[in-house]
C-alpha cells in the first residue's frame, strides 16, 4: 500500500513537472513574447500599460486617497472600449458575422464577448453603486481591470496562442505575478505629506512633548 502511494505520488509529480515545463511555461512565455511577434497590438497595449503603472505610482504616493466611484466607473468604460476593439479585430477582417465567428475554429471572439459582458456588468454596478464600496473598488481598480484588458488583447491579437485551459492557467498566473509587481510599486513609492500637514504635526508633537515634560 505504501509503495503504491509513493508510486502514485511520483507519477503525479512527474506528470505535473512535464506539464509545467513542456506546456505551461512555453505558453506563458508565448503570451509575454506575443507583442514582439504581433506589433499591431502595441497600439492598444502601450497606453494601457503606461496607465496602470502610472496609476500605481499615483496611489502609492497618495496612499490615503480612495479610488472613487467616478474613477471605478471610468475604468469599467476602458474595458468596454477594449472589448469593442477586440470585436472589430476578430470578425471585421474576415467579413464574417458574429455568429459565424463564434462557430470558427479559434473562437477568440468568445474572449471579446466575455470581456464585453463583464465590462457592461462593471459599468452598471459602478454607476448604480450596487456593490459595497470596498468590493466595487477592488474589482474596478486600475490594476485589475487593465490587466484583464491586457491579457484579452494579447490572446485575441495573437495567431499562435490557442484558446484552451493551458492558456487560461498561464494568463491567471501572469495576472497574479503582474499584480504582485504592481503592489511592490505601490508600497515602495514614498507617501506624500503636504508641508502644512508636516507643520501641523510638528507643532502637535512639540505641544505633546512639552506637556509630558510638565507632567
Amino acid at each position: 500500500m505504501f509503495n503504491e502511494t509513493i508510486s502514485t505520488a511520483a507519477s503525479v509529480i512527474n506528470v505535473t513537472t512535464h506539464y509545467v515545463t513542456d506546456d505551461l511555461y512555453p505558453r506563458g512565455f508565448a503570451i509575454i513574447d506575443a507583442p514582439l511577434k504581433t506589433p499591431e497590438m502595441l497600439w492598444m497595449l502601450v497606453p494601457i500599460i503606461a496607465s496602470v503603472i502610472l496609476m500605481e505610482f499615483y496611489f502609492g504616493r497618495y496612499k490615503e486617497e480612495e479610488l472613487g466611484w467616478n474613477t471605478a466607473f471610468g475604468n469599467s468604460l476602458v474595458l468596454t472600449f477594449v472589448s469593442i476593439d477586440l470585436f472589430r479585430h476578430t470578425y471585421e477582417p474576415t467579413g464574417m458575422t458574429i455568429l459565424e465567428s463564434l462557430q470558427g475554429p479559434d473562437g477568440k471572439i468568445t474572449i471579446a464577448m466575455m470581456l464585453f459582458g463583464f465590462a457592461i456588468l462593471l459599468v452598471l454596478m459602478d454607476y448604480f453603486h450596487f456593490l459595497p464600496k470596498k468590493l466595487a473598488y477592488a474589482i474596478s481598480s486600475s490594476s485589475f481591470v487593465h490587466m484583464i484588458a491586457l491579457l484579452g488583447i494579447v490572446i485575441v491579437y495573437s495567431d499562435n496562442i490557442p484558446l484552451e485551459w493551458t492558456t487560461l492557467l498561464a494568463c491567471f498566473l501572469l495576472f497574479l505575478f503582474a499584480n504582485f509587481i504592481l503592489h511592490i510599486i505601490y508600497w515602495i513609492v514614498p507617501s506624500y505629506r503636504p508641508p502644512l500637514h508636516r507643520i501641523i504635526n510638528v507643532d502637535r508633537l512639540e505641544r505633546l512633548t512639552s506637556k509630558n515634560r510638565d507632567d
